[in-house]
């Protein structure tokens, strides 16, 4: 009666995670890996229906071929989710041929050739296998995993360990069941299980509110026109990367720029125009930058980027290049040509104490300077300690 119930909750559990994470998906921006862990909790659901529904198979290898193969490709989902999520470059076609080879070893030892041991086993080491993939995934996805996405890893961690050991216990018997074993691995395996889907549920749940929280902030740090940082958030996240970059005695130079007289391309071709120049002159200038770099949008037409892994004659050779590339190609609004060039000014920041703030006003006196000698050219400050 004991595991009837525990059947039952499971069987009830993953329909409604199945359900949230179908609803998820629909709230969180469609994302594929929701629907596919929304699949993982469905496939999951029909798997503990097959276990209740047991006495209603005519033959104990059909039954046990298909509560086996739902296992498996239940928590196969669920790490393709997590390859999806990670963008990590791992084929479903390898996941699904380590099932199909584990499958039918499955099979051969339950019908072909019987053994206990490897048929109850077999099944649940590829479930382990996959869990801990899913683990590694999730903890290696980002420099400093989020607190939900260690909790997430734990637990897929825990329940590998846990179904490691009942799996082996299975395996201890041999070709012939013996009870007291039997007796040990169901004890584990209903410990282990119920357990573990509503821990990974909950975490995986927590990780999307985390995606989307990120998210969030990401759209508030950023400039919609440009696509660049606004600028709250390149004062923020620069700071930040200047102390991480100087506290590895890596070179951090900052580079101040603006569109020269942009007063004059809103007169003469009008607003819309003006914001088309801003656009694409910061995609060339992005375009010419590292991805590492930060480039921030900290006025109406003056940008600023932080450089890292560089030094200061090499941090004038970038601004000379990014002016190149705003002035020597016109602009093309409604078939229109505009012409325009930018002012650079470069600063080397060499003290991790040194704030963004301040950087940014040395810098600024560097671009002034560019400004009085006629524009369209790239100056450098002083070095400051």
């Amino acid at each position: 009666m004991d595991v009837f119930l525990v059947l039952v909750c499971l069987l009830l559990t993953s329909l409604i995670w199945s359900a949230i994470f179908l609803m998820s998906w629909s709230a969180l921006g469609k994302k594929p890996y929701t629907l596919i862990w929304s699949a993982s909790f469905a496939v999951s659901a029909c798997q503990w229906a097959g276990v209740l529904s047991r006495s209603y198979f005519d033959s104990d290898i059909n039954y046990w071929t298909l509560v086996t193969s739902l296992s498996m490709f239940s928590v196969l989902l669920g790490a393709w989710g997590h390859c999806i999520r990670t963008k990590v470059p791992i084929r479903f076609a390898y996941l699904i041929s380590g099932a199909v080879i584990v499958g039918l070893a499955v099979y051969y030892f339950r019908a072909l050739e019987p053994h206990v041991g490897l048929y109850m086993s077999l099944y649940i080491y590829y479930d382990v296998a996959m869990f801990v993939l899913s683990a590694t995934l999730i903890l290696r996805f980002r420099k400093q995993p989020r607190l939900a996405e260690v909790g997430a890893a734990f637990t897929y961690y825990a329940c590998a360990l846990g179904l490691f050991i009942a799996a082996t216990i299975a395996l201890m018997q041999g070709a012939e069941a013996k009870p007291e074993y039997l007796k040990l691995y169901l004890m584990v395996n209903f410990i282990t299980v119920p357990t573990a889907q509503v821990g990974m549920a909950v975490f995986i749940l927590f990780m999307m509110a985390s995606d989307l929280a990120e998210k969030m902030k990401n759209v508030a740090e950023t400039d919609v026109l440009t696509g660049c940082l606004n600028r709250r958030g390149f004062y923020e996240k620069a700071q930040k990367q200047l102390y991480e970059e100087i506290k590895e005695l890596n070179h951090v130079c900052l580079i101040y720029w603006d569109i020269d007289k942009f007063k004059k391309v809103n007169d003469l071709y009008g607003h819309a125009a003006g914001d088309t120049v801003l656009a694409q002159a910061a995609k060339r200038v992005s375009d010419n930058i590292k991805s590492s770099d930060l480039m921030g949008r900290v006025g109406g037409e003056e940008f600023v980027i932080l450089v890292s892994h560089t030094n200061y004659q090499n941090v004038e050779e970038v601004a000379e290049r990014l002016r190149k590339a705003i002035a020597e190609t016109p602009i093309i609004h409604k078939g229109e040509a505009i012409s325009i060039t930018a002012s650079f000014g470069v600063v080397d920041i060499q003290n991790g104490e040194i704030s963004i703030e301040t950087a940014i006003d040395i810098a600024d006196k560097a671009l002034y300077s560019a400004k009085e000698k006629g524009r369209n050219k790239v100056a450098r400050a002083e070095n400051f300690a």
